[in-house]
């Protein structure tokens, strides 16, 4: 799976962001604003892209090396008892995760293992900071340090010494200076991870260090109803005058915010996706062009992250019960089957009759609009020239039609009564591999989960 895919038309929001970043150095206002969004909705692809884009602009000698970019993981770092350890290691591995800011000696040490380096490499950050900054914060960390007894296991030898404002002071000392030459950007992601007693801990050491510093922008990827609630974890709900007012309380800590929706699907996931969607068989363009009508539609107000184990479960299955390429109808029969499934549909017989007004009752549990969806799938199925659109009571399946083939499927499968659909000349005959392969595809999903 490739993870740099933009699938979900994020495009535009990027560059917005990237706009508001430019602008507010531009001014060399200090700011802290959120990327808010659901969990599982993509907020990371988001801002990782964004650091790309930036760390771009960063590199360009002609734009006089103007940021400085950073990224924190609060829920990898947050075995640090103190934030304020977490946020400072947090760039300084940031930087050692950038190749362009890594020396040839120092690449050396990297292969060697940062375990037997680690000493070396410290220097060589530092020096790296000083040289290329004008302040060392290795130095800044060892010299506080030095006045306290070191600790014997720390993993860094200036863990500890965050435990007093004064060295907060120096550090948002020193980071002032840094940023008189470069605009700092800290991107700050998975809060939404962290239990909500370090969730809150996260966003004062923050403010704590940055608030109030000129050209230093800090953006939080959030889900803001999350927060919200940790907030509440922390303090209690608001009851009276005297109980914490939630919003207020982050609007202490978050100037303005920008909303991330789901997206819209893009027809990326054929590249994205490739090592689910080259085990089929595409005979024509017409069902490359229905495919990416169908897919969006299926998938319309589902999250990343959920259509993603979605498409890992399909793979997985198809490959234990399939080792042959097959008809893409069964690729979007496979999908639409665990679509349908997740909406929490498990009448299946009925999407057979969804096409003769069956379908009030499905309305109840999954709503008008996506009964709309998959009435205008079975509307596809039929073949509306064949004598007045029906034959003995039932529909005509086209078998060239690929919406056919899928409810077709779904007919053999679920419906337990007379097929509702017929099969005229035997052209379904075709796809009886498909057809078992479907059967058996539905039986193991009962089985793997």
């Amino acid at each position: 799976m490739n993870e740099r895919i933009d699938l979900l038309n994020r495009e535009y929001f990027i560059e917005n962001v990237v706009k508001v970043v430019n602008q507010l150095s531009d001014i060399r206002k200090g700011c802290c604003f959120s990327i808010e969004g659901s969990w599982g909705i993509g907020k990371t692809f988001v801002i990782e892209n964004i650091e790309e884009k930036l760390k771009e602009i960063q590199l360009e000698k002609t734009n006089d090396d103007r940021y400085f970019v950073f990224h924190y993981n609060c829920w990898q770092h947050d075995y640090y008892e103190e934030p304020a350890v977490a946020i400072i290691s947090a760039m300084l591995a940031s930087i050692n995760e950038d190749e362009d800011l890594i020396n040839e000696d120092a690449d050396n040490f990297v292969k060697a293992g940062y375990g037997f380096a680690k000493e070396k490499f410290k220097e060589i950050a530092g020096l790296y900071i000083e040289n290329k900054i004008g302040i060392n914060l290795i130095s800044l960390a060892d010299d506080i340090n030095s006045k306290k007894q070191k600790a014997e296991k720390a993993e860094w030898e200036f863990d500890k010494m965050f435990n007093f404002s004064q060295t907060i002071e120096k550090v948002r000392k020193e980071l002032q200076e840094i940023a008189k030459e470069r605009t700092i950007v800290l991107f700050v992601d998975e809060l939404d991870r962290c239990i909500p007693q370090y969730a809150i801990k996260v966003l004062e050491r923050l403010h704590h260090i940055f608030y109030g510093l000129e050209n230093i922008v800090v953006v939080l990827a959030i889900d803001r109803g999350q927060l919200e609630h940790s907030v509440e974890e922390m303090f209690g709900m608001k009851k009276d005058d005297s109980s914490i007012d939630v919003e207020k309380y982050l609007k202490k800590f978050i100037d303005f915010s920008l909303v991330l929706d789901n997206g819209t699907m893009n027809a990326s996931y054929w590249e994205k996706y490739d090592f689910y969607f080259n085990k089929f068989i595409v005979e024509s363009n017409y069902d490359i062009e229905e495919i990416n009508f169908i897919l969006p539609k299926l998938f319309k107000g589902t999250d990343i992250r959920k259509l993603e184990k979605i498409i890992e479960k399909v793979s997985m299955v198809h490959s234990l019960i399939c080792s042959k390429e097959m008809d893409i109808s069964l690729l979007v029969f496979e999908i639409m089957f665990e679509v349908i499934k997740s909406w929490g549909l498990e009448e299946l017989q009925a999407i057979a009759l969804i096409n003769e007004g069956h379908y009030i009752g499905i309305e109840e549990k999954v709503g008008k609009e996506k009964v709309k969806i998959l009435k205008l799938f079975a509307d596809g199925a039929n073949d509306i020239t064949a004598m007045g659109n029906s034959l003995m009571g039932r529909k005509r399946m086209v078998y060239n039609n690929l919406y056919g083939r899928v409810f077709w499927y779904f007919a053999n499968i679920f419906y337990d009564n007379q097929i509702p659909y017929m099969d005229l000349g035997g052209s379904m005959n075709r796809i009886n591999n498909e057809l078992e392969i479907a059967k058996k595809y539905c039986e193991f999903c009962e089985i793997v989960k």
